[in-house]
């Protein structure tokens, strides 16, 4: 590092990583990633994008959660985190001050439900670049093979199963819920309450997982019977509405897909 490089500030980047598969990464992100010489990421997101690395890089692992009450939900261990997050802060201010780049590598939408949302305010005033990259939302759009938005009158809401009560006077046309861990007895309910019961719901399994994820349609009024038939994973967006059941050329109803176009 020379004299004037010392007097140059860095950047700090929030970079998506895609979601699912490695090759969902953008251009842009993959010319980021190249280019840091401090990368903070989650261990998995770290072995998916490792390749890019350049060979001098620091590598941090970027916690769950950090900066936000995510992180010490339940039983956490708050001293724990807290020394995380100071270890982070000293890593990112000492790094940025050097003139180095900074990318913290997340999957997804980093301004979307993103365990690594905390870093957008906590270090706001370095005035953060978002690399934007494909989300489990638009993966899973993809997986229904259907256009969401097709008319003006149409409405489309992306929203969590713990504010489905705010649609009730004028529920979308399109209700798409991150469920993370959902109660489905509950969420149906909910949904009663705002939809019929013969309204379509599609499940979206791994978005983005090219040999994992799958689309299962289900009427509203059956939904808490057939979720107990089948394996429900964390990775699971619902949607609710005016979507139609999408079926294969032998009329079987259609269950998988890959994002590659």
């Amino acid at each position: 590092m020379n004299s004037n490089s010392t007097h140059q500030m860095g950047r700090l980047h929030l970079v998506s990583a895609g979601i699912g598969d490695s090759d969902n990464l953008t251009l842009k992100a993959v010319h980021v990633i190249q280019e840091a010489d401090v990368v903070i990421a989650m261990q998995f997101v770290q072995r998916q994008t490792e390749s890019y690395y350049k060979e001098c890089v620091q590598v941090f692992d970027a916690g769950h959660g950090l900066f936000t009450e995510l992180s010490r939900r339940g039983n956490a261990d708050v001293a724990k985190i807290e020394a995380q997050e100071n270890k982070i802060r000293d890593v990112i201010h000492q790094s940025v001050q050097c003139g180095l780049n900074v990318a913290v590598i997340e999957f997804g939408d980093p301004t979307l439900y993103g365990p690594q949302v905390g870093y957008l305010k906590e270090f706001s005033e370095l005035k953060p670049i978002i690399v934007p990259g494909i989300s489990s939302f638009n993966a899973a759009n993809a997986m229904l093979r259907q256009s969401l938005l097709n008319s003006q009158s149409q409405t489309l809401m992306l929203s969590s199963v713990s504010a489905i009560q705010q649609y009730k006077v004028n529920p979308p046309s399109v209700l798409v819920l991150f469920t993370m861990k959902m109660e489905i007895e509950k969420m149906v309910e909910a949904l009663l309450e705002l939809y019929v019961p013969e309204t379509q719901v599609a499940l979206a399994f791994n978005a983005g997982f090219t040999t994992k994820q799958q689309t299962i349609y289900v009427k509203l009024r059956d939904l808490v019977e057939e979720s107990n038939k089948i394996d429900i994973p964390w990775e699971c967006l619902v949607y609710v509405g005016n979507i139609k059941e999408m079926s294969d050329d032998e009329g079987n109803t259609f269950t998988d897909t890959s994002t590659h176009q």
